[in-house]
């Protein structure tokens, strides 16, 4: 290889890796996490902002994670764990269900990136 293809392909991923940056900042910006325990609103927050929340009512506890853009329930007394096997979320319209304790956890306002169908 010769110095100047060093420097294309060292160009090249120098701006892949910056748009990618830029693209997850602007993706998840406007984007929510609404928590709702038996149909009312526990909680609503940023999906950008990395935090923990402890979600403890009458029917159990869950401990939902929001960490890079993703949400996923890293703990739940149920019996089944249904939701802290799910896979994390992140994309528009995307829930984590959790029966025993009757909590659903939605995304909303999140660009839709990814195509659903393809009709001819």
């Amino acid at each position: 290889m010769k110095k100047k293809d060093i420097i294309i392909i060292g160009s090249i991923l120098a701006a892949a890796i910056g748009l990618y940056f830029i693209l997850v900042s602007t993706m998840t910006a406007g984007a929510r996490v609404k928590i709702m325990v038996d149909g009312e609103i526990y909680k609503e927050t940023s999906l950008s902002k990395d935090q923990v929340i402890m979600v403890d009512n009458t029917y159990g506890v869950n401990v939902v994670s929001i960490e890079s853009g993703e949400v996923r329930v890293t703990e739940a007394d149920c019996r089944d764990h249904i939701c802290v096997n799910h896979n994390a979320i992140s994309k528009n319209n995307e829930t984590i269900v959790c029966l025993p304790h009757k909590m659903v956890v939605e995304i909303s306002g999140a660009e839709d990136n990814d195509v659903d169908a393809v009709v001819k």
